[in-house]
């Protein structure tokens, strides 16, 4: 994986334009749903077959040895279906990261055109005449070489989350002839059914840095590895002991992304939410308990997909799922002073509702931080000055909160039976004297200056100081 951080886009996107596209991954999915859908049907045979016979015709202790064979074998069948239905789903996440990938790789044309132009530009540059020209195309090189990484490591991501979770059921196939009519036959059926004893962790990333490099040409590769990073930590310390796979979905929010060409963020919530909801699928056909963490635009994804898992009729049980939400800003921000259903076209973003849900979640958040956590009185100006730091100390910092870390604010069990829990990690310092404290003022200056500046901070939030004046609460002014 190393790999992609150092090869040029001239490699990664010709890597990625020679491939053969989706059509394999798509043909394999609906396959694997047609074998889904034929053990079903033989599972079912078998059963209706067996229990006329033993209900019927064949009485006495031979049938009923018969019988508990049957169960079995019908066990077997049943499990084996559940498990195609779920390499049916992995085959089509896996198209459709492809195509995330393709979308999001920058063409191959596009790179050849880049790199002529810088030598047309240096060969004609006699009297430097063309430096700001080929410093400007530069610096778009950089973030094609920044967007191809950041898709190469995305789909990279995909593929071996699906690779680890299909590698159990291939081995599994390769060794049930020996195993089916033998003592280890019970342990079989639990070994399909239950290929990984590990839990699964699907984090949903937050906004993508693939289009920053135009603003910050030198350093694109790098966001590119943070970003990366990042999102395998999504939701590690909530869940300890779990393995993450990460939703590749694009992340943008349109032209604030950096880039005309960028997806908005109702698209990219939109995708997000399908491939979050094949992931699940995947997941919990296992049987095991999956757990799903959303770091800041994640975290909108999340909400999306409780939505719809709450009108699903085949959604997994309540059981089978938990969810925590970190940072996320529209809970936080967009709630606090838009009305639901507002769009902001900028962004392409239209706020939503929390969701009622079947399923326990957390939703966590840092104080201070303005995404998730915004003064909802915007006219304390020192408010805000100390919440736009939090959100530069606090906002991605909130992936690696841990339970113990966190206060609880409110728990909220919906019509559906799943509880809301809300928590909020604590800032003693103000995150506007955190920069004294990094360098080297002591400590006893900067908790006198905490201790006169935090009750002006706190006065422009209403949970803080409720009688301090009206607020901002779902875009309407509370007095």
């Amino acid at each position: 994986m190393a790999d992609f951080l150092t090869l040029s886009p001239e490699v990664n996107s010709a890597r990625m334009y020679a491939g053969g596209g989706p059509g394999s991954l798509s043909a394999a999915a609906a396959a694997w749903d047609e074998l889904a859908a034929e053990l079903w049907l033989a599972a079912a045979s078998f059963e209706s077959v067996c229990s006329g016979l033993a209900d019927r015709w064949w009485q006495g202790p031979s049938s009923r040895m018969m019988a508990a064979q049957a169960a079995r074998h019908t066990g077997w069948l049943a499990a084996a279906a559940t498990q195609a239905e779920g390499a049916a789903s992995q085959a089509q996440t896996m198209a459709l990261a492809y195509e995330a990938a393709f979308a999001a790789t920058v063409h191959p044309a596009l790179v050849a055109a880049n790199r002529a132009l810088v030598a047309w530009l240096a060969g004609s540059n006699v009297f430097g005449q063309n430096t700001p020209a080929i410093a400007a195309a530069e610096a778009i090189y950089e973030q094609m070489w920044a967007q191809d990484v950041v898709a190469m490591l995305n789909y990279h991501a995909v593929a071996s989350a699906v690779g680890a979770r299909l590698r159990p059921w291939q081995q599994l196939l390769h060794e049930l002839p020996r195993r089916l009519g033998g003592e280890h036959s019970d342990s079989t059926n639990t070994e399909l059914a239950n290929p990984s004893s590990t839990t699964t962790r699907i984090t949903v990333p937050g906004a993508s840095p693939v289009h920053a490099a135009t603003l910050l040409p030198f350093i694109g590769r790098l966001l590119a590895a943070r970003y990366a990073e990042l999102n395998t930590a999504i939701g590690t310390n909530w869940f300890p002991g779990t393995t993450p796979e990460v939703v590749s979905y694009p992340a943008t929010i349109g032209v604030l992304s950096g880039s005309l060409g960028a997806v908005d963020a109702n698209q990219s919530i939109a995708i997000g939410q399908q491939m979050l909801h094949n992931e699940i699928l995947a997941a919990t056909a296992s049987g095991q308990p999956v757990t799903v963490a959303g770091l800041s635009m994640g975290s909108m994804v999340i909400d999306r997909e409780l939505a719809y898992l709450a009108i699903d009729p085949n959604a997994p049980p309540s059981s089978a799922l938990t969810f925590v939400e970190l940072a996320g800003p529209e809970r936080g921000l967009a709630q606090t002073y838009l009305p639901v259903g507002t769009t902001i076209p900028i962004a392409g973003y239209t706020v939503g509702n929390a969701p009622e849900s079947q399923y326990n979640t957390s939703v966590v958040y840092s104080q201070y931080d303005i995404w998730a956590d915004p003064p909802d009185r915007p006219w304390n100006l020192l408010a805000g000055a100390n919440a736009l730091m939090g959100a530069a100390y606090f906002h991605d910092l909130t992936a690696y909160a841990a339970p113990q870390q966190g206060i609880e604010i409110a728990a909220v069990t919906s019509s559906l039976g799943g509880t809301t829990t809300m928590y909020m990690i604590p800032s003693p310092t103000l995150p506007l004297l955190l920069p004294l404290k990094q360098i080297g003022v002591p400590d006893w200056i900067v908790g006198g200056l905490n201790n006169v500046l935090k009750p002006l901070v706190d006065a422009g939030y209403s949970q803080y100081a409720p009688t301090a004046g009206p607020y901002f609460s779902h875009g309407n002014l509370v007095w």
